[in-house]
């Protein structure tokens, strides 16, 4: 009912306004993955397919270096939270090796290609126990990890180790089992340094590859600038990301072992690769991040 005049208002009658706030527009988080910052910069078409389609199951096929991978790597997961110390022996991770291996044997030609990539993960295994600490106690083995970077954006990674050093710092080490590149790209480790510092008062202070099949260990240093430096090169590609709408593939070597190749707009402009006899497998050249 309309509000009757008062001797305060002078007679003149006055009517109550609903106020409303400005809504702010609700923007759907952005969950962001080394794996995925480094897909949208080699290839946006293939960045679609994964992480806005999410078609991968659809058109993954099994590869024999990720079976070997993954055994690898829970093998040593295995290794460095089950075992023992004092029992970290080259019998003891051969044998964990084997319970893994059977749970199950996908993406090899036949037997004898099994065979061989068996013996590859047996390589790797035996020298990491001849060359490196099997007596550390690591404060995170492969672990799922995730931080909220600015509002609205979500990192997240999966490290497959963390030490803390005698000063208190962490050490943050990834395992290689594919080959060794030419140049090393710092970009995932430097954005679970990020994640970590999130997570821990303790600063990261040392980042490492660790290539099994050379048995190498690369390492580098990881400062404060270093940090806000992956920090900011982390949300200009989340800036990107937002704004991305051709999605446009690159072409190049690589696309000929592209699971998405069928349907990608330029997978009919690539030329299929040929394997030569005596090679291990064909796209074992493309296994850099495992």
């Amino acid at each position: 009912m309309p509000e009757e005049p008062s001797a305060l208002t002078g007679g003149v009658r006055f009517t109550s306004l609903p106020v409303y706030s400005r809504r702010r527009a609700k923007v759907v988080p952005l969950r962001l993955s080394p794996t995925a910052v480094s897909t949208f910069r080699h290839c946006r078409q293939l960045y679609k397919f994964l992480y806005i389609d999410r078609i991968g199951d659809q058109y993954a096929r099994p590869r024999p270096y990720y079976t070997m991978g993954n055994h690898v790597h829970a093998t040593l997961r295995d290794f460095l939270t089950i075992v023992p110390p004092q029992q970290r022996t080259i019998e003891a991770i051969e044998g964990l090796l084997r319970n893994n291996w059977r749970r199950y044997q996908i993406g090899f030609r036949d037997r004898q290609d099994e065979k061989r990539w068996a013996e590859k993960a047996l390589a790797q295994l035996r020298a990491f126990v001849l060359n490196h600490d099997v007596m550390a106690r690591p404060l995170m083995v492969e672990e799922s990890v995730e931080a909220e970077i600015t509002p609205g954006l979500i990192l997240r990674g999966r490290v497959d180790r963390v030490d803390r050093e005698p000063d208190g710092s962490l050490h943050i080490i990834d395992y290689k089992t594919g080959n060794m590149p030419s140049e090393i790209d710092w970009t995932q480790l430097e954005l679970h340094a990020l994640i970590l510092s999130r997570r821990f008062a303790w600063p990261v202070r040392r980042l490492s590859y660790l290539y099994l099949g050379p048995s190498v260990l690369e390492s580098a240093g990881m400062s404060e600038d270093r940090l806000k430096g992956a920090r900011w090169e982390l949300l200009g590609v989340a800036r990107k990301v937002r704004r991305e709408r051709r999605y446009l593939p690159n072409l190049g070597p690589w696309c000929a072992g592209c699971d998405f190749r069928p349907i990608c707009p330029g997978g009919t402009e690539v030329q299929p690769l040929v394997a030569t006899e005596g090679q291990l497998e064909l796209w074992d050249d493309f296994a850099d991040e495992w």
